[in-house]
């Protein structure tokens, strides 16, 4: 098997799925090169129905663990060399880029293989992108393209080599939001050979029931509780392995941990934090491990200009001032 598509599910309308199984199926892949594992986690009633539409389907129930749980199950069971996630309620799409980037797998075999993904608003229909060619860059390590880009914080964009995530253990922490911060970082840490390409591949449906749409106080505290943790989860990945790292790999971890921390106060500015609290709760986590006052780096302007506001308190009154509450991203 080439490749398998994993997709969690939990507790999903039926329409969204049917239409997410759809986008693949239409997307004309020979049948006998890919397979499709959903990995319900523990809902209501699973989708049965969904082994029905094609003979490379396949549903594993779980017990429910979240996304993180559910894609370590679908990581378990795939059979394919390579393996994608997709969310329940989105789509694949891309025909022919699709193709192209099959065939560039095929050809060069890359541990790690990003493309792109486009918004789709809710009660939208994923366009059919024309028929293009597609650019890929040249061979270059997982670590050298997040030394040098900011690493997106979706699972969703890259097809992965199996074998590479067996072989090195690596998996999503479950009972968590931003499980896919720690997985992505990870093995973009280990990935001796990545190639980027500009083929879109991939929708992502909004939606106003979604898990990421919640605006409750409540949750949202939670998410930030849950980034500070992932972010210490990942310093900690770094400290065990600061004597094995190059120099590449050290730069690259280095520039991630930044970047989530620049994340995590955007973040408690967004959610309405005082300029106070959000010193404070940098103080007490983020501070014992080096990662606040943000560390001098010529990362880009727009990053120099957010460290010098953030690290002095009138920087970070004039930061509240100027971030206004926003529904949280999806990725």
């Amino acid at each position: 098997m080439f490749l398998s598509i994993i997709i969690p599910h939990y507790n999903l309308p039926r329409e969204l799925l049917e239409r997410c199984l759809h986008s693949i199926i239409s997307l004309g892949l020979p049948a006998d090169e890919y397979e499709v594992i959903i990995v319900d986690d523990g809902s209501d009633n699973a989708p049965t129905w969904a082994t029905s539409l094609q003979s490379n389907i396949t549903l594993k129930v779980a017990q429910h663990g979240g996304p993180g749980h559910a894609r370590n199950v679908g990581i378990e069971h795939a059979t394919g060399t390579y393996i994608i996630f997709v969310d329940a309620d989105d789509c694949l799409t891309g025909n022919k880029e699709i193709f192209n980037c099959i065939e560039k797998l095929k050809s060069e075999r890359p541990q790690i293989l990003r493309y792109r993904y486009e918004v789709v608003k809710e009660s939208s229909t994923p366009a059919t992108p024309k028929k293009k060619n597609t650019r890929f860059s040249n061979t270059i390590s997982g670590a050298t393209y997040m030394k040098d880009y900011n690493l997106s914080g979706s699972s969703c964009t890259f097809f992965f080599q199996r074998e590479l995530a067996v072989k090195k253990g690596i998996t999503f922490p479950t009972g968590t939001f931003h499980e896919d911060e720690e997985f992505n970082t990870i093995i973009h840490y280990h990935a001796q050979t990545l190639i980027d390409s500009d083929a879109v591949l991939y929708s992502y449906c909004t939606r106003s029931g979604s898990t990421t749409a919640n605006k409750s106080e409540t949750f949202e505290k939670q998410r930030i509780e849950n980034l500070l943790h992932i972010i210490e989860r990942i310093h900690r990945f770094a400290k065990t392995n600061s004597n094995t790292s190059n120099a590449i790999q050290a730069k690259a971890i280095t520039h991630k941990l930044d970047m989530l921390t620049v994340d995590a106060i955007l973040n408690m500015l967004f959610i309405g934090m005082s300029a106070k609290e959000t010193r404070k709760k940098c103080t007490e986590i983020l501070s014992p491990i080096g990662l606040y006052p943000l560390r001098k780096a010529s990362y880009s302007l727009k990053y120099r200009i957010f460290r010098s506001l953030a690290n002095s308190r009138l920087g970070m009154r004039l930061l509240r001032m100027a971030v206004p509450a926003k529904k949280p991203a999806k990725r």
